[in-house]
């Protein structure tokens, strides 16, 4: 498996009811499983809601859906699930489970030296590799199922996968790629 680090684990939690925002709202200002609330109707059409231990944040949607931003590893998001959930059983009263799916895997890899952009962009193909400077940054390159970012540092970001075996496989084939067209 290629090395790469997990920077970041998001997920969708589906509710089978809507919910009542600004109930919610009020009820996590009582409890201490959440660090901390912020519902401004006015402003954003959803809950903000940091879960304790970690502070992890999870926005809640009136049509009963939840989203978990920042977990750090699978496991780590059913963990969060598993709170969240305890909590909205109890303040909800329901028996049915929840369906939780893990939508983005965002992880990270380095590539020992830095990196000719432009190069890079043609020897991948113009087809699947975008590199606009002025415009952002990094290359993007655009796989079969994944979005890598290449930075001239040599940092790598992989995005849009959701299996470690699919990430490691993608991050692989690109720092091959990439370490091959460094060396013609």
């Amino acid at each position: 498996m290629a090395e790469f680090e997990i920077a970041n684990v998001v997920g969708m939690l589906t509710y089978q009811q809507e919910l009542e925002l600004s109930a919610l709202a009020e009820t996590f200002e009582q409890r201490s499983e959440v660090n901390s609330v912020t519902y401004e109707p006015s402003e954003n059409h959803w809950l903000q809601a940091r879960f304790a231990p970690d502070d992890t944040y999870v926005p809640f949607y009136r049509s009963g859906k939840c989203s978990i931003v920042g977990a750090t590893s699978p496991a780590h998001f059913e963990e969060v699930v598993r709170r969240v959930n305890t909590l909205m059983r109890e303040l909800l009263n329901f028996e049915y489970e929840p369906t939780a799916e893990i939508k983005n895997i965002v992880a990270t890899a380095e590539v020992d030296s830095t990196l000719s952009l432009e190069a890079i962009a043609i020897g991948l193909g113009l087809e699947q590799a975008e590199y606009e400077p002025e415009q952002f940054p990094a290359l993007i390159y655009r796989g079969q199922d994944a979005v890598l970012l290449i930075f001239a540092s040599g940092k790598v970001v992989c995005t849009g996968l959701t299996d470690l075996n699919q990430i490691s496989s993608s991050i692989k084939d690109i720092t091959a790629e990439i370490e091959q067209l460094a060396v013609s």
